[in-house]
């Protein structure tokens, strides 16, 4: 016979035996599709057995695991809380800390601030507590320094009406303040410098011994009290309180700036 499927049977004259191979179920084969709800329970294997397909396991908690577990989910709660309270208080104290630093810095800066305004104010009121002054404002010289009539004139004579108003000359001290037979009403004054002056004459005294007095305090009024013949104000300027030796106030005027 020529025909392929008599030829394709035999091989060098002999009939081959075909072998008859086990064939699946058509239900195992790939073109057959399970219905899904059969496709999930159902498992073939090769040797033709089955199984069923093993369910997901549930666990279910105890009453005391369920409790533990409560338990632990509280702890970790309180414990971020209470980290989050100390990191809280912790941001707290070092915002204090900070601003009382700062505060500490701003005191100080206020502090160094007032030392440099009162130590400025202190030299500017030193300053102008040694700045020097007329005694009075106004004035017409009647007698100068020297002799006359036989005796010293230890001072000089600066005639101004009656009342006029007399000024300390710079800072100092009133070392006495009265009257006197030969000078009337007298004011003595030490200044910072060392130098005494001698107020005579006057009408009126506004001072007292040992009170402070500054440049242009009224220290009295021009008088004409004690051995004099008219108002005027007698400057005596003396080189030392202690000897009383006077010297002539023109020159110690013009040394001031006063003449």
């Amino acid at each position: 016979m020529s025909s392929r499927s008599y030829t394709g049977r035999h091989y060098a004259g002999r009939h081959r035996v075909q072998q008859r191979r086990a064939r699946l179920p058509r239900a195992l084969s790939s073109g057959f599709v399970l219905p899904t709800a059969a496709a999930g329970a159902l498992v073939v294997t090769a040797a033709g057995a089955t199984m069923a397909e093993s369910a997901p396991q549930s666990f279910d908690l105890t009453g005391r695991q369920t409790a533990m577990v409560r338990t632990q989910e509280a702890a970790d709660e309180q414990a971020a809380s209470d980290i989050a309270t100390r990191r809280q208080d912790a941001n707290i104290e070092a915002a204090a800390f900070q601003g009382r630093a700062e505060e500490k810095a701003r005191a100080a800066r206020a502090a160094r601030r007032e030392a440099r305004a009162r130590a400025a104010a202190e030299a500017e009121a030193e300053r102008l507590a040694k700045k020097w002054v007329r005694p009075v404002d106004v004035w017409n010289v009647t007698s100068g320094f020297g002799y006359r009539w036989g005796r010293l004139h230890a001072g000089i004579d600066l005639a101004a009406a009656t009342g006029t108003p007399l000024h300390a000359m710079s800072k100092g001290t009133v070392l006495s303040a009265g009257y006197t037979s030969g000078f009337g009403y007298k004011v003595e004054i030490l200044y910072w410098d060392g130098s005494t002056s001698w107020y005579g004459h006057m009408s009126r005294i506004d001072v007292v011994a040992g009170q402070e007095v500054l440049p242009g305090d009224q220290v009295g009024l021009v008088g004409n009290t004690g051995h004099s013949f008219g108002p005027h104000l007698h400057l005596q300027m003396q080189s030392a309180p202690e000897d009383g030796t006077p010297i002539d106030p023109v020159p110690w005027l013009q040394d001031h700036g006063l003449w």
